[in-house]
């Protein structure tokens, strides 16, 4: 019997059954017949094989053209953690960068931070031509943030200056009470306090009025500074004559109430005092009066600079100004009645006179402002 056959003995019948494992393990030999008719089949194979035309071989496809497979995000949870720890560590840097400042200073890093103005504007340098005229006046294109922080150190700067200004001062007080008092002491009278605080704040109340009439012109440059760029190099001539004629005029309105009208306007006032009433003046109330008074036609005497500006802006001529000179008259004694703390005649004359000198002063300037604006319009 075959290895490949296995008969169950404890059967009452025979079975027999064949195992593939054995035939796999123990194959029996191959009929003689059955190899040659294989091998025949193989050789035929092989001569059809070589029979026929080799195929051309087909070249590789040029796949340098063909785009870069686009890489998928990754969602797994490793790297969302990664990236949560990247954003709280750039909330961390945010907050120590803020961690000082103030609450409008807050305010100026986050518009700071988010404003694309300087992008926009690089972006507008590259892709136009900036402007010659801004480029010869000294016009750096900036953003609205930048123009922000210049003007916050200016007035920083002018807040310093005043300031050191007020404590200087105050530590020379003594001699501004002096120099202040004087017209109403050479009348052989005293100030008088009343308050027992009104002595510290009498001084600092002089420090702080003398410190402002110095600091002006400061806050004069500084202003000019901040515009400079803005204003093409034709007209910055005007505009300087314009600043320093202002300051000169205020400066004059100022000594001219000081050394003229208040010694003159003490002893009117003084005269109306009945010989049995004794004069008990407020120190306080004197030194108000005195820094008000030189405020106010210091302020009156800028009127030729505003006209001046008018005229060249256009809205006035020369014409105007004398065809409207009769209500000029009654408009300057107005208001040398309103400013004049008396009420005679004589000082308010002494207030009128310079203020209508002023208005014709404006005139013959309204004037030359009007010829010289032509001659360039004729140039040009």
């Amino acid at each position: 019997m075959p290895n490949n056959i296995h008969r169950i003995e404890h059967l009452p019948y025979k079975v027999t059954r064949r195992c593939p494992l054995a035939e796999h393990r123990n194959p029996g030999p191959a009929k003689p017949g059955a190899k040659k008719k294989k091998t025949g089949e193989k050789k035929g194979s092989a001569v059809k094989k070589t029979g026929k035309k080799a195929a051309p071989k087909k070249k590789p496809a040029d796949r340098s053209s063909e785009k870069a497979p686009v890489p998928r995000p990754d969602y797994s949870a490793k790297n969302i953690l990664v990236e949560q720890a990247l954003e709280a560590k750039k909330n961390d840097i945010a907050v120590k960068a803020t961690a000082g400042l103030s609450g409008f200073e807050r305010v100026l890093h986050f518009f700071a931070k988010h404003d694309d103005s300087g992008k926009k504007a690089e972006k507008q340098e590259k892709e136009e031509e900036i402007d010659p005229e801004a480029e010869e006046r000294g016009d750096i294109p900036m953003s609205f943030v930048d123009h922000l922080d210049e003007l916050r150190s200016r007035i920083l700067i002018s807040a310093i200056v005043f300031f050191i200004l007020t404590v200087a001062g105050f530590i020379f007080s003594d001699e501004l009470l002096a120099f202040i008092n004087k017209p109403f002491t050479d009348t052989g009278l005293k100030l008088n306090v009343f308050k027992l605080s009104e002595g510290f704040m009498m001084r600092l109340k002089v420090a702080a009025i003398a410190a402002l009439i110095v600091w002006i012109p400061f806050l004069v440059l500084q202003i000019w500074r901040f515009i400079l760029p803005a204003i093409t190099k034709k007209d910055r001539m005007f505009t300087r004559i314009s600043l320093l004629s202002s300051i000169l005029l205020f400066y004059t309105g100022v000594a001219f109430v000081y050394f003229l009208l208040m010694p003159l306007t003490v002893k009117v006032l003084l005269s109306f005092v009945a010989k049995d009433i004794s004069n008990v003046i407020g120190a306080s109330e004197y030194i108000s009066f005195v820094f008000l008074f030189c405020f106010l036609m210091g302020a009156m005497f800028e009127f030729p600079i505003v006209i001046m500006v008018l005229t060249r802006i256009g809205i006035l001529t020369p014409q105007v100004l004398i065809s409207r000179r009769k209500w000029a008259i009654v408009g300057v004694f107005i208001i040398s009645a309103i400013i004049t703390p008396t009420q005679d005649i004589l000082t308010q004359s002494l207030v009128a006179i310079p203020l209508m000198g002023l208005y014709e002063a404006s005139i013959i300037i309204s004037r030359l402002t009007l010829i010289r604006k032509k001659k360039k319009e004729l140039e040009g």
